[in-house]
């Protein structure tokens, strides 16, 4: 009787945590199932969309149609390979792609119609800077481009946590990332485990204990510098870091930890230490954004920016470059 007592109990408790938004994760909230972090299995080294292909960005709070080209980026209606190569490539993951606004709404739409000169866009959900090297060395460098800005963020540092640097792509065709921590298979099929984790052992969503995920986050920055350094001295790069919106919320939940933004800070003073160009948005964006009104430019539980976000982000951006980065990137006065 004890044992079917502590049972019902136990079955009780994980249901009534199954029935919160609390524990649940990102890709559960906003997609309905469990992605884990460390799956590499649906990645290739070409970390790209499918080519020629009509796309959705079906979410919880919003669903947007996007059309990709034969190298499976986002579709523009001057294809960049037959043009004569003016212009920058905006590398990124899904803020650079534009999740959560249309693709006219996209920062490199918005940036290019502020500048008055091409910006392609070439951001990628899930993409992180080892991914957009390999873009940048099989797509755009081959076809003579040579001017390019990167956008890094927060998921940034904990992609390199989780997935590595260059080794990911030691096995011909094959991605490796990091090996899953031993509770992730069991924090995935049970609430309670999930309750401990987070409540009682501090992790957060990597489900590394504070100690390692400390020593991971500092070798991103180490790592970053030196990819980016390398970069820099090859072809024309500014390094563009940006927060969430959900940064400048009052939220103190277990986001606080993946949401500190000193490493990226940290990524700032390196990278120019090294003279490799890099512009923080954090200082301006918080001109703009505060608790009482980060939801008005971004989505509350996908966490990307909407149209407005992305609107005042390309201002910033834009008169960032017309001011301090014209020569460098020939960009035209009107």
């Amino acid at each position: 009787m004890l044992l079917i007592g502590i049972l019902i109990i136990v079955l009780s408790l994980e249901i009534g945590l199954r029935f919160t938004k609390k524990l649940k994760t990102y890709s559960e909230l906003n997609f309905g199932i469990y992605q884990s972090p460390y799956d590499a299995s649906k990645y290739k080294e070409l970390h790209v969309w499918s080519i020629n292909d009509s796309i959705y960005s079906s979410q919880t709070e919003f669903t947007y149609s996007y059309l990709t080209n034969k190298y499976g980026l986002i579709k523009r209606e001057e294809e960049y390979d037959s043009s004569t190569n003016e212009g920058v490539v905006f590398l990124g993951d899904s803020f650079v792609f534009g999740v959560g606004a249309s693709q006219d709404s996209s920062l490199p739409v918005l940036l290019e119609n502020k500048l008055g000169y091409p910006v392609i866009n070439a951001g990628i959900p899930g993409s992180d800077p080892y991914f957009e090297k390999v873009l940048l060395d099989s797509v755009f460098e081959p076809l003579g481009y040579n001017k390019y800005l990167f956008m890094l963020n927060f998921s940034d540092i904990y992609d390199y946590v989780i997935r590595g640097g260059q080794e990911r792509f030691a096995e011909e065709g094959k991605i490796h990332f990091r090996k899953a921590p031993f509770l992730e298979k069991y924090y995935e099929k049970s609430f309670i485990v999930r309750a401990i984790c987070h409540g009682i052992l501090k992790l957060d969503y990597s489900l590394l204990h504070k100690k390692e995920l400390e020593e991971l986050k500092w070798e991103a920055v180490a790592a970053y510098t030196e990819l980016f350094t390398k970069l820099a001295k090859k072809h024309t790069i500014l390094i563009v870091l940006q927060p969430y919106a959900r940064q400048y919320s009052n939220n103190k939940t277990v986001l606080q930890e993946v949401l500190n933004y000193s490493y990226l800070d940290s990524l700032e003073v390196h990278l120019k230490k090294n003279q490799v160009p890099c512009f923080n948005l954090n200082k301006e964006i918080q001109k703009n954004i505060h608790a009482n009104n980060y939801l008005k430019y971004s989505w509350a539980l996908d966490g990307h920016y909407n149209a407005r976000g992305y609107t005042l982000i390309s201002e910033i951006l834009a008169n960032e470059l017309t001011l301090n980065y014209s020569e460098l990137f020939n960009l035209k006065e009107d």
